[in-house]
């Protein structure tokens, strides 16, 4: 092996060790010296020598003295990430808003900013107004060179690995490429994610999916869409709209609206509120009103909507069968409190025995978006060897 050969391993093992001792100090901090030996398998003195250089480049700070063991009275420096080192911008682009917010290390906001739109229209429009809300939240930064990126959630299609929108909400398709648009703008790296696969896995990660290996995710909001997680791994589909539930065929007769993927009948006409705004002239709260008053047109078409998503999700956890299926977004709630229940009773009726051991969970409090998208930034800061660039 030649030494410059020696010289890349040695740089590549020493940048990966790093990593680890940082994630854990991340993760778990305040945590000790000897408790990070411990948990990496590092030798102490290896950890001492990654512990100076992060308190020197002042990516982490000490904190309170620390019991080593219980009972022992001795005590060790506690460790933990200094959050104001470093910020992560968090977008979420939806189809009448763009929020954003900016989020140090701890997860902490510190400044938000956000641009409606009643219809995007093009391209154009889309675009300025997410300059202006990056733009306010640089602003709100004391210093842009610590923003280690943006993340953003979005409702659309997206192909995450290179960063590509392949169906814009609001506006259709247009394979616009998003990450590569605003990188060479900004100059700070951009990760994009769709909003239900970002939810999915949070919940996978952190939420009411944990003990779950293989679960599905269905969000009725603006749109209507899905996840679908198998061993712990969101399946992507071979062109990255695996889980788009929302065009699962789910109204038929005089009850299947044209939909913007060019078919009819699918679920997101009328199981979101951008489907009843065009297909019934509609908002969401003016169809919840009528639920409530008892208007007969509001009722007949309540009980078609309810008997198709829960058609559709039998007939999904017949074909794929999830340990979970978790259902959110505005349109349930909005809509009855009791909606959730109806479509659980009439899926559980139908379901065959041999799946009917399905755990149905309704998620009405979602995360905030933007945190999420954040997240995607943190996430990377810490999987990327901080000293590759020297490589």
């Amino acid at each position: 092996m030649s030494d410059s050969v020696k010289q890349t391993s040695h740089m590549l093992l020493k940048s990966i060790n790093q990593q680890k001792v940082l994630f854990l100090i991340y993760s778990e901090g305040p945590i000790s010296r000897v408790e990070l030996a411990e948990k990496t398998g590092l030798s102490r003195q290896t950890v001492t020598n990654i512990v100076n250089r992060l308190l020197k480049e002042k990516i982490i700070v000490t904190g309170e003295l620390i019991d080593l063991e219980a009972g022992s009275g001795r005590k060790r420096v506690g460790l933990h990430i200094n959050s104001g080192h470093f910020y992560a911008i968090g977008l979420e682009l939806a189809g009448k808003y763009i929020r954003g917010k900016v989020f140090n290390l701890r997860q902490e906001a510190v400044a938000s900013a956000e641009r409606t739109s009643n219809k995007y229209g093009s391209i154009d429009v889309l675009m300025r107004l997410l300059h202006e809300v990056i733009d306010e939240l640089l602003t709100q930064v004391p210093n842009n060179s610590k923003v280690k990126g943006v993340g953003i959630s979005m409702q659309g299609l997206v192909d995450s690995q290179h960063g590509i929108v392949l169906r814009t909400p609001g506006i259709g398709v247009h394979r616009l490429p998003l990450k590569q648009l605003l990188e060479d703008k900004y100059n700070i790296p951009v990760y994009i994610e769709n909003d239900v696969n970002l939810l999915s896995v949070n919940e996978n990660m952190n939420g009411c999916l944990k003990d779950s290996n293989n679960n599905i995710t269905i969000k009725f909001d603006y749109g209507t869409g899905g996840a679908i997680v198998h061993n712990k791994q969101i399946i992507a589909g071979s062109s990255f709209v695996a889980g788009e539930f929302g065009h699962y065929k789910g109204f038929y007769g005089e009850d299947a609206y044209p939909c913007h993927c060019g078919r009819s009948g699918c679920l997101t006409t009328l199981a979101s509120s951008s489907g009843l705004s065009v297909s019934i002239k509609c908002t969401l709260e003016e169809f919840a009103e009528g639920i409530r008053t008892g208007d007969p047109k509001f009722l007949g078409l309540y009980e078609k909507i309810v008997d198709g998503i829960a058609i559709a999700v039998t007939n999904i956890i017949t074909f794929i069968n999830p340990d979970s299926l978790l259902m959110t977004g505005r349109v349930i709630p909005t809509i009855s409190p009791e909606m959730f229940n109806e479509i659980k009773a009439r899926v559980m009726h139908q379901l065959p025995v041999t799946v009917n051991n399905v755990q149905l969970i309704h998620l009405q409090d979602k995360p905030d978006e933007t945190k999420l998208a954040a997240g995607l930034v943190i996430k990377r800061a810490f999987e990327i060897p901080l000293d590759t660039l020297s490589l």
